[in-house]
């Protein structure tokens, strides 16, 4: 008899046949998000809705080639999103989504923790070697102004600028701009003050939760708005030239090594 109840039935021969399973494509999609190829979705699907299965049934109710099913599901077990019962014949079974989510996020945060590592290592080799063939070579007026785009990368600048400070640094934000920057560099910051550097921090903070972080990392505080969001450190200002509600990836900045332009910026804060 042949159905789509993903079930086994007998045949009128009396021979046991596993049905294909109807795919819900939305779950499929969902799971493929979260980091399984179309095999993997199909077959967890499977194994969620029919309980434990031989890789032959599985390979029947999730409609996946029998080569490769037994590839399928090694990717499943390593993944952390099924599991195996050893005995004849072998069956496995779904691990619940929960679980395999936190597994998930273990293997993930692993592999991120390896990248960083590796980056690192090799940032660190061609700094010396990027170092030595520009060491001598003094910044011209053109090189004095960059322009940058992307959060990310204004928020590695504020970053290093914050690290390398040594005498003062200004922060002119808003609120909520206040938040995201201490959530980002609230350590770098914290080192700094604790070198001794300076920190002004100007913001409308008096009714925001900010005015709690603010008070946290500040020598002083300026309760005012400037219209230009921007952060001086030293003899370099980054400026903020996109609205503050600018998705992410289009924000634009300028980042300038200039003491003049520094000094001018901190006149206008009156720091």
């Amino acid at each position: 008899m042949v159905g789509t109840s993903g079930i086994t039935v007998n045949n009128p021969a009396g021979v046991k046949t596993t049905v294909a399973m109807p795919q819900d494509p939305e779950v499929i999609n969902s799971l493929r998000r979260l980091g399984l190829n179309e095999y993997e979705a199909r077959a967890y699907f499977a194994l969620s809705s029919a309980g434990k299965s031989t890789a032959g049934e599985l390979s029947e109710r999730a409609e996946l080639p029998r080569p490769r099913i037994y590839d399928v599901l090694d990717s499943l077990l390593n993944k952390g999103f099924a599991a195996m019962q050893t005995g004849r014949p072998v069956t496995y079974s779904h691990l619940p989504l929960g679980e395999a989510l936190g597994t998930l996020r273990k293997q993930r945060y692993r592999g991120l923790a390896e990248e960083f590592a590796e980056m690192d290592q090799v940032g660190r080799s061609l700094e010396s070697k990027l170092s030595t063939s520009t060491a001598g070579r003094k910044l011209s007026a053109q090189e004095t102004a960059w322009t940058l785009k992307g959060r990310e990368a204004a928020y590695s600048k504020m970053g290093s600028m914050i690290s390398g400070a040594k005498s003062h640094i200004l922060i002119s934000t808003t609120p909520a701009g206040l938040l995201a920057k201490t959530e980002a560099h609230g350590e770098a910051l914290g080192k700094a003050r604790a070198r001794g550097v300076k920190l002004t921090i100007v913001s409308p903070v008096e009714k925001h939760k900010a005015a709690a972080q603010a008070a946290k990392v500040a020598n002083e505080l300026k309760l005012s708005s400037i219209p230009t969001r921007f952060v001086v450190s030293d003899d370099q200002a980054l400026i903020f030239l996109s609205p503050e509600n600018t998705p992410p990836e289009d924000e634009i900045t300028m980042w300038l090594n200039s003491p003049h332009f520094a000094s001018t910026l901190r006149r206008i804060a009156g720091a």
